[in-house]
């Protein structure tokens, strides 16, 4: 719910009281208390910190091919990463993995600060079957092999458990995916051991086939989901089941990198243009969306693209508030951080974003040292 002429006071790091706010306390706030600074201006709006569902933060986006960065010099590549998502508003990413344990090695420099950067909840490797589709995000699993696979994933502490239940979308052929890897009993073995270890189960899914099996296993969010039914985004509503579209690594696509229109822009352009009609249906229908960008992927690099993922649901007939939830509340809950992200509630941490003007302008060029505080009051 938003309100209208309200002061924030901070300290500690966290929201301790929201009230309405009568008369100018610039003055009367700083004289009261040290260590006190005031921002105040009638066009501040604040908002809770953006959320970004699904990144690899081991790729730089800009190559045909990922490519990665053992040895050059990775905390500096990584921390430029980092820079750029917080720089664009973005306060929390979900990885979504690498063969290298690079996200990771990442969310943990993070946690010792050692790098400075949003809160990085990590998958590690991702899940897949030997000779299937994605052997740069993890190591196959040969049949019969998933527990051993999966314990072996659950050593590195990882925040949720990412798995490539299908290939990925053609781009040379409509509605054309690669094929499902995982049968509905493996996948709901999957998801039965990361819930015997409190963790969620993020599942990429290209194709209805692969989205309709995930629905069945109760997967917990659908990433992707490119040619999805409206039968199976009514199951997600019931079931809720979150979605990350991500249709900003297939938006990019319609033109060459360099600027020129490629042979495959019908494809392209019909793909991306359909995932935003039931992206449309499922606001309608109740199902939970997130914002997700799969930075890193072939054209999206990261932090800018969260600001083209946001234009495009609104392309998609959300409306600004619409939009808003899906980047904050409903991301807090896809990435398991609801009870600290996603709202601004005293009590809770001070993730918050000040903008002045338009969403969508402060993410374009955004306002030096105006990323953390509302109206601020230290103690």
């Amino acid at each position: 719910m938003s309100k209208k002429n309200v002061r924030i006071r901070i300290w500690d790091s966290k929201v301790q009281l929201i009230e309405k706010q009568t008369v100018n306390h610039k003055k009367i706030l700083a004289g009261r208390r040290k260590n006190c600074r005031v921002i105040t201006t009638d066009n501040l709006t604040v908002i809770p910190g953006l959320i970004d569902c699904h990144v690899h933060l081991a790729f730089d986006g800009l190559n045909g091919q990922p490519q990665y960065h053992e040895e050059l010099h990775v905390t500096e590549v990584l921390q430029e990463r980092l820079v750029s998502d917080l720089a664009h508003g973005i306060v929390a990413v979900r990885d979504g993995g690498d063969r290298g344990g690079i996200g990771i090695a990442c969310r943990n420099m993070v946690n010792n600060v050692e790098l400075k950067g949003p809160v990085v909840m990590a998958s590690g490797k991702a899940l897949r079957k030997n000779g299937g589709y994605g052997s740069f995000l993890g190591t196959g699993a040969a049949p019969g092999e998933l527990a051993k696979v999966m314990k072996g994933l659950l050593k590195e502490n990882i925040n949720q458990v990412k798995v490539l239940v299908s290939g990925i979308v053609s781009f040379k052929e409509y509605s054309k995916v690669g094929g499902v890897q995982f049968t509905l009993k493996e996948l709901e073995q999957i998801v039965r051991i990361a819930a015997d270890h409190g963790l969620k189960v993020m599942a990429h899914a290209s194709s209805d086939e692969a989205v309709q099996i995930c629905i069945k296993a109760g997967v917990h969010s659908i990433e992707h989901g490119y040619f999805i039914s409206v039968d199976s985004l009514k199951a997600m509503a019931d079931q809720r089941i979150a979605w990350v579209p991500t249709v900003v690594p297939v938006a990019v696509q319609n033109q060459g990198l360099d600027g020129s229109l490629t042979a495959e822009t019908a494809v392209i352009e019909h793909t991306y243009r359909r995932q935003l009609q039931m992206i449309r249906l499922a606001q309608k229908l109740g199902v939970i969306l997130g914002v997700g960008t799969d930075a890193g992927a072939v054209g999206v690099q990261h932090g800018t693209g969260y600001l083209r993922e946001l234009q495009l649901y609104q392309e998609a007939g959300l409306t600004a508030e619409e939009t808003l939830m899906a980047a904050t509340r409903n991301g807090a809950y896809i990435i398991g951080m609801q009870d600290s992200l996603g709202v601004i509630s005293p009590g809770r941490p001070a993730y918050l974003l000040v903008l002045e003007g338009d969403i969508l302008k402060y993410l374009i060029r955004p306002r030096q040292g105006m990323t953390a505080e509302g109206t601020f009051q230290s103690a």
